[in-house]
């Protein structure tokens, strides 16, 4: 009875209670603070995650993946990168069923609140690689995204001066337009209609929307070490619109009233045009060889121009007279006898026309007419005391049964039996190329090889060229 009465006593002494109680409060008042942290003796999945500014990440922010909360982080400690410059590093606690992640994860600092505060979302990537307890992420893989409080951070006070201006601007500019308004909306049920497959094709997977915001977003860091000049752009832009406002009325205001009539006029009239224009890109497309010519003509075509204006006061005389000449080659042209001599001259132009096709490049290629008259011309230029002689060579041909000294039947093409190059076998080409058409493109006359063992009857075999001999006007 007494050891009974003694341990009641114990239990209840008002002093042991009290203690009990503030211990056991104590205890679930620590653990309730570090539940966040993950309990004591719970183990933990430890990471640690380079990112270039921790931006607002605390001691004790969320880690989050798809939603879920995956862990918490319990350090954030300044360091540097292999190039020197300051990054920060985060030690994160996850819970260990995460274990291991994917080496390819990405994680992105992002917005919790509209207050600022931030967490870690974590991308779970599908390496077969893993990081293993302890494992260090590269900065490469984690990224910061442009949350609220960065967006609203561009409306100081310019800013929100402007925004309040222009958007007075565009309510003087809808004012009294409602019934306007009311016809194009009416106008846009066609559009929304026809809207339909589009969004359908933009919110397709195989779009990849998603991909162009994400191109856009690179797109918008690369711009960040421009941003100096493009705001230097708006304020230039600034200083050109508010030029214009000057001239907004009543100029701007009759060019928009005059646009929809213009168009329409356009739209009525391009049909029409339309052959006009296509002829029109033609001659261009022919004068653009000229055109590209003009940086070295110009100057040219300019000091030509100030030439004539200099010399053109004193031929207003001759100029007189050509507009009496061009008067009457009128009226010489409408007579009928002057036409119908012009048409015969026209048709022996035609007739001439195959001929002199065939016969241009004896001259224009092979220079034969030139070399011609040049020898004709030299033929007698060998002077005696009577005058002048004619000057020529004799071919011989040696005196033998069969040869071209005595009747044949046959061309002589027997072998030279003299040394001398007055003797040898017949060469003859009556009927040599001269580059003409349906000919080889050769100039053979003179250019014919002789050998005195052979005969050569005819174009020579092969192509000798077009090379002859270069004429000079004598001094």
């Amino acid at each position: 009875m007494q050891r009974l009465q003694r341990d009641r006593g114990v239990i209840a002494n008002p002093i042991l209670i009290g203690a009990v109680t503030v211990l056991v409060a104590i205890v679930a008042v620590f653990l309730a603070y570090n539940a966040n942290n993950g309990l004591p003796f719970v183990p933990r999945y430890t990471l640690y995650v380079q990112v270039r500014n921790a931006d607002q990440l605390t001691f004790g922010a969320e880690v989050h993946t798809g939603g879920a909360l995956a862990g918490h982080i319990v350090g954030v400690n300044p360091a540097r990168d292999a190039q020197g410059q300051p990054i920060a590093v985060l030690k994160l606690a996850l819970n260990k069923s995460m274990q291991p992640l994917p080496a390819d994860s990405n994680w992105r600092i992002r917005l919790k609140a509209t207050i600022g505060l931030k967490y870690l979302d974590l991308t779970v990537g599908h390496s077969a690689r893993t990081l293993a307890n302890g494992a260090t992420v590269p900065i490469t893989q984690t990224s910061v995204a442009v949350d609220l409080d960065q967006l609203l951070s561009i409306y100081n006070a310019p800013t929100r001066k402007a925004t309040a201006q222009a958007t007075g601007g565009f309510a003087y500019g809808l004012a009294g337009r409602g019934p306007d308004l009311n016809n194009a909306f009416g106008a846009f049920v066609p559009l929304v209609r026809d809207l339909t497959p589009v969004m359908r094709n933009l919110s397709s997977k195989q779009t990849d929307f998603a991909g162009f915001f994400h191109g856009l977003e690179r797109l918008s860091s690369a711009s960040v070490p421009v941003a100096q000049e493009q705001a230097q752009l708006y304020v230039n832009l600034n200083t050109t619109f508010t030029a214009l406002s000057t001239i907004a009325v009543p100029f701007f205001q009759d060019w928009i009233h005059e646009t929809p009539i213009t168009e329409q006029t356009a739209i009525n009239d391009i049909p029409t045009i339309r052959p006009f224009v296509s002829d029109t890109a033609d001659l261009f497309h022919r004068l653009f060889p000229g055109f590209s010519t003009l940086g070295q003509s110009a100057p040219v075509l300019a000091q030509t121009e100030a030439i004539g204006a200099r010399n053109l006061p004193g031929t207003a005389a001759l100029n007189q007279r050509l507009v009496a000449l061009a008067a009457i080659l009128e009226n010489y042209g409408q007579n009928a006898v002057a036409l119908a001599g012009l048409d015969r001259l026209t048709l022996l132009g035609q007739r001439l026309t195959p001929p002199l096709a065939f016969l241009t490049p004896a001259q224009s290629v092979c220079n034969y007419i030139t070399l011609s008259l040049r020898n004709f011309q030299s033929l007698l230029q060998d002077p005696v005391s009577t005058g002048t002689r004619l000057r020529f060579n004799t071919v011989a041909i040696d005196d033998v049964l069969g040869g071209e000294a005595v009747p044949s039947q046959a061309p002589y093409t027997t072998p030279s039996t003299n040394s001398q190059d007055s003797h040898g076998p017949l060469h003859l080409d009556p009927y040599p190329n001269t580059a003409a058409p349906g000919q080889v493109h050769e100039c053979s006359a003179g250019n014919e090889p002789y050998s005195g063992t052979r005969a050569q009857i005819g174009n020579p075999p092969g192509n000798v060229g077009t090379k002859t001999e270069n004429t000079t006007r004598p001094k």
